[in-house]
């Protein structure tokens, strides 16, 4: 049997799990574009909007190990924490603090670099 890619996995699943929301939809009526709810057994992953960010191999290095440490003092006890989880708890982080603090005004990308 060939083996799939992630990417096509996901797209099944999204496709089987919209199949019956697809159905549900009468074309005679108009569409209102309702906020948008997964089934609930849809994995918290597929919850979230999908943005690719570069970063620098130091960094990506720094993501990993931090992961790695986590996941190990929590004992698999809760979701597993991986880099992604990392970088979302960051930007969470850094829009609370950066909004009271004023702290980007006149600021660009060099002055963050090191």
């Amino acid at each position: 049997m060939k083996r799939k890619r992630l990417a096509e996995l996901v797209r099944e699943e999204v496709e089987v799990l919209g199949a019956p929301q697809a159905e549900a939809a009468s074309p005679d009526t108009p569409t209102q574009e309702a906020p948008e709810t997964p089934p609930p057994h849809t994995p918290k992953y597929l919850t979230y909007v999908r943005k690719e960010c570069r970063l620098r191999p130091d960094q990506l290095d720094a993501l990993t190990a931090l992961a790695r440490k986590l996941n190990r003092e929590r004992k698999g006890k809760g979701e597993r924490i991986t880099e992604n989880t990392l970088i979302r708890w960051a930007v969470d982080f850094y829009l609370k603090n950066i909004s009271e603090s004023g702290y980007l005004a006149g600021r660009n990308n060099d002055d963050f670099e090191g």
